[in-house]
C-alpha cells in the first residue's frame, strides 16, 4: 500500500459524536456537540475549543453528562454543535427534554440512548496546544435506555447506533455504522 505525507491541520479518523449537557451558572440546561473523547474505566477525557461557552461553564459548574445520540438526531447534532449556548436555549430550540440526573448536577437528554454522568477532575491547557482545552472527569453513573438492553440487562450492541466524525482540514463529514455488522472482540484471534 503506497502512502503519502499530508499536511492537514486537522484529521478526524472516525470519532463518535455525542452531546455534552450541563447546567450553566444560572442553572439553565445547555448542550454542545463534540467528538473529541476517550474513556478508560471510570475516567473520560474530552477536548474542547478553549473559547467555547460550554467548556467555560463546565469549568465553573463541574458536572456534565455525555449523551449518545443516534443517526435520527442529525439536525440536533448540527444545531447544537454550530450554535452557542450564549445565544439560545438549545434544549428548547431542538425540542429536547432535560431530565435532572440523580447523581450529578447536570441534565440528562431524555431522548438519547446512553447517558454517562461525570464530574470534572482536571483541566489541561498547554501553551503548545493554544486554543484547546482538555478535561478529565470521573464517571459517576451510567444510564442506558431499556430498548438498548437485552433480557439480562446487558448492552444490546445492535441498538447502539453511533454517528462518527471523519475528515481533514478541507472537509468534515458524518459517517454511520451498519447496525447488523458487529463482531465480538477477540473473535479474529
Amino acid at each position: 500500500m503506497s502512502k503519502e505525507r499530508v499536511n492537514y491541520k486537522k484529521m478526524y479518523y472516525g470519532f463518535p459524536i455525542f452531546f455534552v449537557s450541563f447546567y450553566d451558572e444560572q442553572g439553565v440546561p445547555n448542550i454542545t456537540t463534540i467528538s473529541s473523547s476517550f474513556s478508560l474505566m471510570d475516567m473520560v477525557c474530552l477536548g474542547f475549543g478553549s473559547k467555547g461557552y460550554a467548556i467555560n461553564e463546565i469549568k465553573k459548574v463541574k458536572d456534565f453528562v455525555i449523551n449518545i445520540p443516534n443517526r435520527s438526531f442529525m439536525k440536533e447534532i448540527d444545531f447544537c454543535g454550530f450554535n452557542s449556548g450564549r445565544d439560545c436555549n438549545k434544549f428548547d430550540a431542538m425540542n429536547l427534554t432535560p431530565i435532572k440526573s440523580e447523581v450529578v448536577n447536570a441534565p440528562i437528554i431524555e431522548e438519547c440512548t446512553i447517558a454517562i454522568e461525570c464530574t470534572l477532575t482536571d483541566i489541561i491547557e498547554r501553551e503548545y496546544y493554544r486554543g484547546i482545552t482538555n478535561i478529565l472527569a470521573k464517571v459517576k453513573g451510567r444510564i442506558v435506555s431499556s430498548e438498548a438492553l437485552d433480557e439480562e440487562g446487558k448492552l444490546n450492541y445492535v441498538e447502539v447506533d453511533p454517528v462518527l466524525y471523519v475528515g481533514d482540514s478541507a472537509k468534515r463529514v458524518y459517517r454511520y455504522t451498519e447496525k447488523e455488522t458487529i463482531d465480538e472482540a477477540k473473535s479474529f484471534l
